[in-house]
């Protein structure tokens, strides 16, 4: 499905089917979403001592290397990167599991010479949730489209529409008494938990 106008039929149908989404959560749902980002600036900050970088720095290198990337795989691509440049080594020095253009700009930023801003809304979004548990941010991925139109979106997310499903992300969040960041990964678990049991 490709994106186009957000009518207000689009975001109550967004705004039911994340609470839908929401109502489907186990208790170990709710834990695991709860610690998700949390445990995320703590790794930051530890990989950070390891290698001699300051937390916000390991989380903008961590988000430029997350697209198309498992978390695993993810923490360990930003730890090849960040030792590559206290080596004196380069991009091409180092294999990671996502877009070659994403290895550079980790590299870049791992140098001082870039960061991510808000022009790139979902990456934006993920450092300042992991860098500062940013509660007024909310990073949404392919999963979290899935579960606001209930199918994958192929495109057509601009900013602005990002900026739309997130403040209804934010709603959703404070009506359950929840942080935007906690609804959005108690909301991931589930959705992405289903589909994987229905493969």
């Amino acid at each position: 499905m490709k994106l186009t106008n957000l009518t207000p039929y689009y975001r109550r149908k967004i705004k039911t089917n994340l609470m839908n989404a929401y109502n489907m959560r186990t208790s170990k749902d709710v834990k695991e979403g709860l610690e998700w980002y949390p445990r995320a600036h703590d790794i930051c900050a530890h990989i950070g001592k390891e290698y001699d970088f300051n937390s916000q720095s390991v989380a903008h290198a961590l988000s430029a290397l997350s697209p198309r990337n498992k978390w695993e795989r993810n923490i360990i691509d930003t730890k090849n990167v960040l030792k590559a440049v206290n080596d004196g080594k380069g991009p091409d020095d180092v294999k990671v599991c996502t877009f070659n253009n994403n290895k550079v700009k980790a590299f870049e930023i791992a140098r001082g010479t870039r960061t991510i801003d808000n022009v790139s809304p979902k990456t934006y979004s993920f450092v300042k949730n992991i860098a500062e548990l940013d509660d007024t941010k909310v990073t949404i991925d392919v999963w979290h489209l899935r579960a606001g139109f209930g199918q994958t979106i192929e495109s057509g997310l601009t900013p602005y529409r990002y900026k739309v499903i997130e403040d209804i992300t934010l709603k959703c969040a404070h009506e359950v008494g929840l942080k935007g960041y906690e609804f959005q990964a108690i909301v991931w678990g589930i959705v992405r938990n289903k589909s994987i049991n229905n493969n």
